[in-house]
């Protein structure tokens, strides 16, 4: 492949981008072409040196879009990161996708815990006053007042730990931004990007 088809195809895959990104990518592989044509190579052979400008563009595209969600974290900008990642390779179906739906599973399962522990308390507190004024039977395993107590424990429980959830998430987040950034780089072939 000449040159010019290599920038044109690597521009063309760059699409979504903004015209300076687009800019500094073209002209950094423009250079290697410079450079290469010092050193007496071809542009075959500087070519088939740099790899498949497609797949140099979903690089970049993935890259941009593990970095913009990681300025601005938000679950859609984690959601096309991560689709991007999986664009680069097969092998990222497993690499990647499983230990975010394995996390989400997960962060989905607490989430429910302790959402149905926080909303056991009231209930539990709710019977107990009934029982107290009367209006429900004395079928309460442990005393009115023991009920109530624990009715606020198990409200308060729930409650931080859906607080917990939350500082975990932001945690997680964080790094699932580091091990997508991991798997670009050991797919680009260099050691930190």
């Amino acid at each position: 492949m000449l040159k010019d088809e290599f920038l044109r195809q690597l521009e063309l895959s760059l699409a979504g981008m903004s015209d300076e990104n687009k800019k500094d990518i073209i002209s950094d592989y423009a250079e290697h072409y410079e450079i290469g044509a010092l050193n007496g190579r071809s542009e075959e052979e500087i070519s088939l040196g740099l790899g498949d400008p497609r797949s140099i563009g979903k690089e970049y595209s993935a890259l941009i879009l593990v970095k913009r969600a990681e300025e601005t974290p938000s679950a859609g900008g984690i959601g096309r990161a991560i689709l991007a990642t999986l664009g680069l390779g097969l092998f990222n179906l497993i690499i990647v996708l499983l230990p975010f739906l394995f996390i989400i599973g997960i962060l989905a399962i607490l989430l429910i815990l302790f959402f149905s522990i926080a909303c056991s308390g009231p209930i539990l507190i709710g019977c107990a006053v009934l029982e107290l004024i009367g209006i429900f039977p004395e079928d309460l395993p442990i005393s009115s007042l023991g009920a109530i107590f624990i009715g606020v424990g198990m409200t308060c429980m729930g409650l931080l730990g859906i607080l917990g959830e939350f500082w975990l998430a932001r945690i997680l987040y964080h790094l699932a931004i580091r091990y997508l950034k991991w798997n670009i780089a050991v797919i680009h072939g260099s050691e930190k990007i």
